[in-house]
């Protein structure tokens, strides 16, 4: 189940803030939408951001919801946030790993994304919040031993593809 999440939690280039746009919705009483989902441009013949639910070509047509939608709110336009290069987004990831920097990463429910193959590559692991601590140099100092290992993480930190974010499509 979805919950209101702020997912944008920093760019790797130095911006300070999510590029937040206006994008159009269908009444909430048909599409509910929780603030940090995923969505995609797909809607009423590709006119309305609707939750994603498939793992698909996004093709320039995902983005992420910055406020929520719900049941009973009017049709019009709300606020999205439009994935950059650099832009850093926080998922569960749909089964614990040990997700290395630079893993694919692919759709897989709601705010969920996995490193289970997919046919469309959503994005790519940039996060080392669960790497070891910096290994010592031995010829320098006693030090303990950081070891090798990646932890494992319910949840990680991810660029969007460029090619499937509505970035690419507004040529930006």
């Amino acid at each position: 189940m979805a919950t209101n999440r702020i997912a944008w939690v920093g760019n790797l280039n130095g911006a300070k803030e999510p590029l937040v746009m206006l994008g159009l919705f269908a009444a909430g009483a048909s599409v509910p939408i929780k603030r940090g989902e995923i969505i995609e441009f797909t809607g009423n013949t590709n006119t309305e951001w609707v939750p994603m639910d498939s793992d698909f070509n996004g093709a320039g047509n995902i983005a992420v919801a910055n406020e929520e939608i719900k049941s009973g709110d009017r049709a019009g336009y709300y606020e999205i946030i439009v994935p950059r290069p650099g832009d850093i987004f926080e998922f569960e990831l749909a089964a614990a790993g040990a997700t290395a920097i630079k893993t694919a990463l692919y759709f897989s429910s709601s705010q969920k994304v996995t490193v289970t193959a997919g046919s469309y590559v959503l994005g790519t692991a940039v996060g080392q919040e669960n790497y070891p601590q910096k290994q010592g140099h031995l010829s320098d100092d006693g030090g303990g031993d950081a070891g090798t290992t990646v932890r494992n993480q319910t949840y990680v930190r991810m660029t969007f593809d460029r090619a499937s974010s509505l970035f690419a499509a507004l040529d930006l």
